[in-house]
């Protein structure tokens, strides 16, 4: 999709909130649909920064053999990160689900996630008999 705007990107005409707006909706957009629920590594991340960082430099004409910083281009471009974006599409989405009814099931699985890692609730009791080993029961 990238390669198809780069004529979008290279127009003149176009003043560059005009190419971000575009950015913003064409490529974001399916870059992070559904971002809120993956889990995300460090390298994940690191490619998703270097990927936007790389189409903000195309929309804003730098060449790569130009001495701009990354610190430059980003507060030039005023774009969130990705890391950012996903984090607020995350809190976005949990608090849809916190305001659901108690019976919903994305409700109770939010519930049983925090129970499991605080370590209470029902998973007290699924803890195997001390002095057996793992495969004894």
């Amino acid at each position: 999709m990238v390669l198809y705007l780069l004529n979008v990107w290279r127009q003149s005409r176009l003043s560059n909130n005009t190419k971000f707006l575009i950015y913003n909706s064409c490529v974001l957009s399916s870059l992070l649909y559904a971002s809120e629920t993956w889990t995300l590594l460090k390298p994940n991340i690191t490619k998703l920064e270097a990927f936007h960082m790389m189409n903000k430099r195309r929309i804003l004409g730098i060449l790569w053999y130009e001495f701009v910083t990354n610190v430059e281009v980003a507060t030039f471009s005023q774009l969130p990160s990705i890391n950012e974006a996903i984090s607020r599409r995350r809190h976005f989405l949990i608090g849809h689900v916190r305001r659901m009814d108690q019976a919903a099931p994305a409700l109770q699985t939010l519930h049983l996630s925090v129970t499991s890692r605080q370590g209470s609730g029902q998973f007290g009791t699924w803890r195997r008999q001390p002095g057996c080993s793992k495969n004894d029961g």
